[in-house]
């Protein structure tokens, strides 16, 4: 029996593509809908904005909020993430979960997730560490990779944040430690972005196409 996915989850190192790969499933499932794990850490990083102090140090915000709600619970970002997907339902459905613990409440969760399929292709993108590809295979979700050559990588990073943001980054952080380990070893899926978008449109496809998404 084939293996039914509630979802895609998409890991990446710092500017190996991971937004880029999430907008070109959208552009290929009208029902495919994208949700970022650094969501938060993103929106922390608009300080800079008004704030000349932290000019150049966007990433370095982005890493140091990541690293104080993990401080909470290894699981926060990742629980922030499956909570907007399971709103989406729990509108629709009048789903409430508030009365169950442990089995109960993972079961209920995963036949929610089983309805919410067949209406919407969620797209994870941010996956970084091992504690996120545990938490989203728990949740039946393909774990795909994105990886790109080194100098291409850089380029783009500095296209998109500055140099001396780049500068300012750290790619052993360890938000970003464990990417390597995991795209080389982990994941159920890997794509090599040193091409163009269309080229990554061809490799969504082929993913989609293959799971039947």
């Amino acid at each position: 029996m084939e293996k039914v996915y509630n979802g895609i989850v998409i890991f990446g190192e710092m500017g190996a593509g991971k937004d880029a790969l999430a907008e070109q499933f959208t552009k290929l499932r009208q029902n495919a809908k994208i949700y970022n794990i650094g969501v938060l850490c993103r929106e922390m990083m608009k300080v800079a904005k008004v704030n000349p102090q932290w000019r150049g140090l966007e990433r370095y915000i982005g890493q140091t909020v990541a690293d104080k709600l993990r401080e909470m619970d290894k699981d926060i970002m990742c629980d922030y993430i499956l909570a907007l997907i399971y709103e989406n339902g729990q509108k629709k459905y009048g789903w409430d979960n508030a009365g169950l613990e442990g089995e109960a409440h993972h079961k209920a969760l995963m036949e929610q997730l089983a309805i919410l399929r067949n209406e919407e292709l969620s797209i994870v993108a941010g996956g970084r560490t091992l504690v996120d590809l545990n938490y989203w295979r728990n949740k039946q979700f393909l774990v795909v990779g994105i990886k790109v050559s080194e100098e291409i990588r850089k380029q783009r990073l500095i296209s998109r944040d500055g140099e001396k943001t780049v500068q300012n980054s750290s790619s052993t952080h360890n938000t970003e430690a464990d990417v390597p380990y995991i795209i080389n070893n982990l994941c159920d899926e890997v794509i090599l972005n040193d091409g163009t978008l269309e080229d990554l449109k061809n490799s969504a496809e082929a993913i989609l196409t293959k799971y039947k998404f």
